[in-house]
C-alpha cells in the first residue's frame, strides 16, 4: 500500500524563543499513507506542523523528498507540494468559496488548475453550490471543506491537516472521514494531527501518540489500539 518515504524527520528540536517544545521529534510518513498523529491539547502537535510547514525554527533531520527542508522558506516548501491546512480553518471571509480555493492555487504555474477545481468539486460537491458565498457565512463543517479542498487546489504530494474535526458535529466528522479516504485514492498522501484519536484511528494506517514535545508511543492503528496505556488516556476504556 505505501511506498517511498516522503517525511522523514529525526532528533528534530523547536520551539518559541529560549522555550523548548519539541524534544527530539522522530516520524516517518511513507506515499500513499494516512499518519496521523495524536496527543492531548499542548502535547506539541501544531508546534511540530509549524516545523515541517517551516514557519518556526528547528534542528535536527527534517526531509521532504529525499531533500532537506531546514533551509526552506514556508514558500518554498510549499512549492514543493507540502501544504497544511491549518487549525481554524483560516480561510478569507469575505471572499467567496470559490475566490478561496483560487487562492490555494495562486503559486501554481502549471495548467491544470481547471481541472483541480473539478476534482474538489467532485470531492465537496457542496462547494460548487456554494461557490458565490462568502465563506465566512458558511457553517464549521462547510468551512472545514473548504479549508481542505483549498490546499488540494495547492496540488500537494503531502497534506498536512491540523485538527480536522475540531469544534464539529460527529456527522460532520464522519463525513470529512469518508472524504479523507477518496483524497488518499487520489495520490495524496496525508499526516494528520488530531485530539479526537477515534476519528483519527478510523482512518489513519499508523499512528504516533505525543506527549510533552515526545513521541512515545508509535505503530499500526490496531496495534495501538490494543495498547492498553493508549486505551486508558486517549480512548477512555482500559485493558
Amino acid at each position: 500500500m505505501s511506498g517511498d518515504v516522503v517525511l522523514e524527520i529525526a532528533g528534530l528540536h523547536a520551539g518559541y524563543g529560549a522555550v523548548p517544545v519539541l524534544h527530539g521529534i522522530d516520524i516517518c510518513v511513507r506515499e500513499g499513507e494516512i499518519v496521523c498523529l495524536v496527543g492531548s491539547n499542548g502535547a506539541g502537535k501544531t508546534t511540530l506542523l509549524r516545523a515541517i510547514s517551516r514557519i518556526i525554527p528547528a534542528r535536527g533531520t527534517l526531509r521532504f523528498n529525499n531533500k532537506g527542508l531546514l533551509p526552506l522558506t514556508p514558500e518554498a516548501a510549499f512549492d514543493k507540494g507540502l501544504v497544511q491546512v491549518p487549525e481554524g480553518r483560516q480561510l478569507f471571509g469575505g471572499m467567496t468559496v470559490e475566490e478561496n480555493l483560487f487562492m490555494g492555487a495562486y503559486r501554481r504555474r502549471d495548467k491544470a488548475v481547471a481541472q483541480s477545481f473539478e476534482r474538489v468539486y467532485a470531492l465537496f460537491p457542496i462547494l460548487k453550490e456554494r461557490r458565490r458565498q462568502l465563506a465566512g457565512n458558511m457553517s464549521g463543517g462547510e468551512q472545514q471543506m473548504c479549508a481542505m479542498a483549498r490546499a488540494l487546489m495547492a496540488n500537494p504530494r503531502l497534506l498536512l491537516i491540523d485538527e480536522m474535526s475540531l469544534g464539529l458535529a460527529p456527522v460532520i466528522v464522519d463525513q470529512l472521514l469518508v472524504i479523507l479516504r477518496e483524497i488518499r485514492a487520489l495520490g495524496v498522501t496525508v499526516l494528520l494531527v488530531e485530539q479526537d484519536v477515534f476519528a483519527a484511528f478510523d482512518v489513519a494506517d499508523r499512528a504516533y501518540v505525543m506527549e510533552t514535545g515526545r513521541i512515545v508511543r508509535e505503530g499500526l492503528v490496531a496495534e495501538l489500539a490494543d495498547d492498553h496505556a493508549v486505551r486508558e488516556a486517549y480512548l477512555g476504556t482500559e485493558g
